[in-house]
Parts: C-alpha cells; structure tokens; sequence
C-alpha cells in the first residue's frame, strides 16, 4: 500500500482516530441499522497545507452498495469495505492503513461518488467550490478541497428517514471526533453544508461561529453565514443550501427576481454563488 500521502505523525494520529471511530461504531449499530463492512468515512481527499473543507450529514449508502442492496465488489466500491469484523478491523494495522488510504487517494479514483462532488470541472458541489477556489481533484489552479462528515458511518436509510437523527448528529463522542479531525486536516477555511448543521454546530460548539444571515445578490434565496472556526479564527462558511443537491430544499419554485431554484443548481450558477462567496470572505479580511 502506498504510505507516503501521509507523514508518520499524520498517519498516527488518523489511526488513533479511526480506532474510536470504529469502537463506537460497535455502539451505533446496536441501535442503527448501519452498512455491514462498510467502515467509518472520517474525510475523502488529499490532507495538504492550506486545504479547504467542507463539512455534510454522512457517507451515501450508493458507495458501498448496488442497486439491489448487496455490497459493491471491493474494486467498484467508492471507499473501504472490511473483510473481517469490526472488533478484528480495529486491531489490524492493515486494514486501518487500507481505509487511511482509501480516504486519502479518494478523488483519484474512478468510484468518487461523482453523482453528488460532481465531476472535475463539473457541476455540483465541484463547481461552488471552484467558483470559491477550490477543487477535489488535483489541479494547479484551485486550493485542495476534503469532504468528511458529522456522521462518519454509512446507513442503509437517508439520514433524514431515520427517526433517532438528532440525537446521533448531535452526539459528543461524533463532535468531539469531528474536532480532533479537523485538528488533523488544518483547514485554511471551513464550508458547512445545509442550513440544519449551521445550526446543530453552532448551537453545539461555540468554536463555530457564524454571524447574521447573508442573501446573495444575484440569487436571495442561497442564503449562507460567515463567521469563524476555533480561536485560531479559521474562516467560516455556513451554507443554508446544499449544492450537490440541486437545491432540492428550497423546491420548485422562484425567487423575488422570477428565477427559479432549478437554475439555482446549473453549473454556472453554482460557480457564481461560489465566487460571490469568495469576495465577501475577501472583504472580510480587508
């Protein structure tokens, strides 16, 4: 396995956290029905000075599984599918490497869930991102960009189907992981997706903070905050939309100005809100 997109300190520090992670994992799946084999998702993409990260709800089942609900063929899969159980998977440098690396070389390979990053140069969350500057694929043009999740586990139901929802977005063990993550990627900016984690971790943790609520010139209802992570004073975006999904929360209809929340999700349209974006943090910091 291919060690060197880590340094020796990174690697084990990002073993120590994947360890809790599956050790509470075994407490999850007491209580969720999670994907078998399917292990924890703590961040998708290259950890390089500077990145920009972006924070959602939690890995799509379509990455591990088909159509027909049966696990991926380990090749197909978009991340790491155990072959042991999860008590062996936390004691076995190798499998704890494996995953490490399949967080790592993530958008490097053909199974990235295209369907919601987008493609390279593409729509979706990659075009709002490069519209902000950065990008999930290697490029010499824009900052790194690294997905993780408040839930890092995978669940055969969306989130939003699952009743107990609040109570294990709003866990401590999953915010204090989510912390120690985010100590380990060092972001230079932080983008929060959707309206309801501004609020959960806002509310949760008041190292993120976020100010009043912005509307967007061109676009009023893509309506985001600004505001901080940590002491460190990490700029802080917090969107009320989620671009990789079209937009689908603000439904079907228009805005004050006639346009409607379709266009909202075209790939020019993101690339604009993400460049609006970019120059109000730009003013911020003047």
């Amino acid at each position: 396995m291919k060690r060197s997109s880590l340094s020796a300190s990174q690697l084990s520090m990002a073993k120590s956290l994947l360890k809790q992670a599956i050790h509470y994992q075994q407490e999850v799946a007491k209580s969720l029905e999670l994907i078998e084999r399917a292990a924890p998702v703590l961040w998708r993409g290259q950890i390089k000075p500077g990145n920009i990260v972006t924070i959602g709800t939690n890995p799509s089942a379509r990455e591990f599984l088909t159509k027909d609900q049966t696990l991926l063929e380990k090749e197909r899969a978009s991340l790491y599918i155990r072959d042991t159980t999860v008590a062996n998977d936390q004691k076995d440098e190798d499998h704890l490497e494996n995953t490490i690396e399949s967080y790592c070389t993530y958008f490097q390979r053909d199974t990235a869930y295209r369907r919601w990053f987008g493609k390279e140069n593409g729509g979706k969350l990659e075009a709002f991102m490069n519209g902000l500057g950065g990008s999930f694929y290697a490029s010499d043009h824009y900052t790194p960009v690294v997905h993780m999740d408040v839930f890092p586990y995978a669940t055969y139901k969306k989130m939003g189907q699952i009743p107990s929802k609040e109570k294990w977005l709003q866990s401590d063990f999953l915010h204090e992981l989510l912390r120690d993550t985010l100590r380990l990627l060092k972001p230079s900016l932080l983008v929060i997706l959707g309206k309801e984690h501004c609020r959960r971790l806002s509310e949760k943790d008041h190292l993120f903070s976020l100010r009043e609520v912005t509307f967007s010139t061109e676009y009023p209802d893509a309506r985001y905050q600004l505001g901080y992570y940590s002491d460190q004073r990490i700029p802080l975006i917090g969107l009320h939309y989620k671009p990789s999904e079209q937009f689908v929360g603000l439904g079907n209809k228009q805005d004050i100005n006639g346009v409607s929340h379709g266009t909202y999700g075209s790939r020019a349209v993101l690339y604009e809100l993400g460049q609006e974006l970019n120059e109000h943090l730009k003013s911020q910091e003047r």
